[in-house]
């Protein structure tokens, strides 16, 4: 009687470790087919980002928005970039002197914001250790206390030159320093503008201080900022447009209160005294050149 026992016990085991096996196999299989559709579906998602992309650069390339010039500024003067520190500022070898890029505001890495990362690395490809060319709002260059910051850093419009002779190379060893040079006598590259760039990749949008001091390509940089935003490129891709309030005068849009019934309210210490305030979409607010309060968004 034992036997028999130890027989049917054996034969129970052996059928279920074989349904155990196949449903392991099935499960086995299910999981990849359903990461081959998901890979798939990544694939197809990505080629028409790509599209996109495509599109939006061709969008750019064949209006007068383009951020490639013919021909570098003849005021422009040539540094070596050290390094970068995100993608609207970076360091010069000469006196480990800090650039801000003019005219634009790129997400913040220390405040961890969407795309501060892709800006710091589309200004890492041009710039990290290789020469770039400046040109300032004002005249006297970096002598000139009006082409810098209440930082103290030089602010500029960065260029570099687009093909395989960029002359872009590694400085050897203990000559580190690079002294300026006015322009470059080879005008028959093309230059790329490093502000214009992001703001047409929708890594920055435009960004004035003040209202009076605007950068005289002002209303380029709104123009690529549109179409970037159109095109749903970079920070704009996830857009999604809200109430903001504003001031009759100021340069800044502001984060309106929630649950105040069409009322424009701020919880913004710098609107505490402020009248005649005005609610308006945030995408209105970024066409005429108005950028994100700092103490509101981050």
């Amino acid at each position: 009687m034992g036997g028999c026992i130890s027989i049917a016990d054996d034969a129970v085991n052996d059928y279920l470790d074989r349904q155990s096996r196949y449903y392991k196999e099935s499960k086995l299989a299910k999981e990849h087919l359903e990461k081959q559709k998901k890979k798939q579906q990544q694939q197809q998602h990505g080629d028409c980002d790509n599209n996109g992309d495509e599109s939006h650069i061709s969008a750019v390339l064949q209006s007068d928005l383009s951020p490639i010039h013919p021909s570098l500024p003849t005021a422009a003067q040539k540094f070596h970039c050290r390094s970068v520190y995100d993608g609207d500022t970076l360091t010069l070898e000469q006196q480990w002197t800090r650039v801000r890029l003019l005219g634009i505001d790129t997400p913040e890495i220390k405040e961890k914001q969407p795309f501060a990362l892709e800006a710091k690395e589309y200004t890492k490809k041009y710039c990290h250790d290789k020469d770039v060319w400046l040109t300032f709002q004002e005249s006297g260059g970096m002598d000139n206390d009006d082409n810098r910051d209440h930082y103290k850093r030089v602010l500029a419009f960065i260029w570099v030159p687009l093909g395989e002779d960029t002359n872009n190379t590694t400085p050897k060893k203990g000559k580190r320093s690079r002294t300026k040079s006015k322009g470059d006598s080879n005008n028959s590259r093309q230059w790329l503008c490093i502000n214009e760039g992001l703001v047409a990749a929708g890594l920055a949008h435009s960004y004035t201080p003040s209202k009076t001091k605007k950068v005289h390509n002002h209303d380029k940089l709104l123009g690529l900022q549109t179409l970037a935003r159109t095109h749903q490129r970079g920070q704009w891709k996830e857009f999604q447009d809200y109430d903001a309030v504003v001031t009759p005068t100021g340069g800044a849009f502001h984060k309106k209160c929630n649950n105040t019934k069409g009322r424009a309210e701020s919880d913004c210490k710098f609107l505490a005294r402020s009248k005649n305030l005005k609610i308006v979409k945030a995408s209105e607010a970024y066409d005429k050149g108005m950028h994100p309060c700092r103490n509101c968004f981050g």
